[in-house]
């Protein structure tokens, strides 16, 4: 994959407040709204997200970590769809490099509680519009 292709998906990314995460449960999909505030100023396409220990989505990323984030600029109607997988990142400095005070809001006690699960996503492949073109790939 090319820095151009990198940076055309990163400049989608970092334009978006929350992505369509989507994963399986059981025979079906199911997608949510996540936030992207770990991901403003990605420099790489492993990206972080958040989520509880007690969530559905924790429960289906346990079972089967394969997932899709599709990410939609409304201002330039510019999409991506990234294909990978999900990682739960136990590591106590990778945990408070991501930990934001406003994160409490959903009920995290801190970067320590057992209840915080940062995952980080894993690509490995995507595909991402610009006007009509489709260009797709892997990593």
């Amino acid at each position: 994959m090319t820095a151009d292709k990198i940076d055309s998906i990163l400049t989608v990314v970092r334009a978006c407040d929350s992505v369509i995460l989507a994963t399986c449960d059981g025979d079906a999909p199911d997608a949510r709204h996540v936030t992207n505030a770990m991901n403003l100023s990605a420099d790489s396409l492993n990206l972080y997200f958040m989520t509880g220990r007690k969530t559905p989505k924790f429960a289906q990323l346990s079972h089967n970590a394969q997932c899709c984030l599709y990410y939609f600029d409304a201002a330039t109607r510019h999409a991506v769809r990234l294909y990978g997988k999900i990682e739960f990142v136990d590591d106590a400095c990778t945990r408070r490099a991501h930990w934001r005070d406003e994160y409490s809001k959903f009920g995290y006690a801190g970067p320590d509680s057992p209840d915080f699960i940062l995952m980080r996503f894993v690509p490995r492949s995507y595909k991402y519009y610009i006007g009509q073109e489709l260009i797709a790939g892997t990593l």
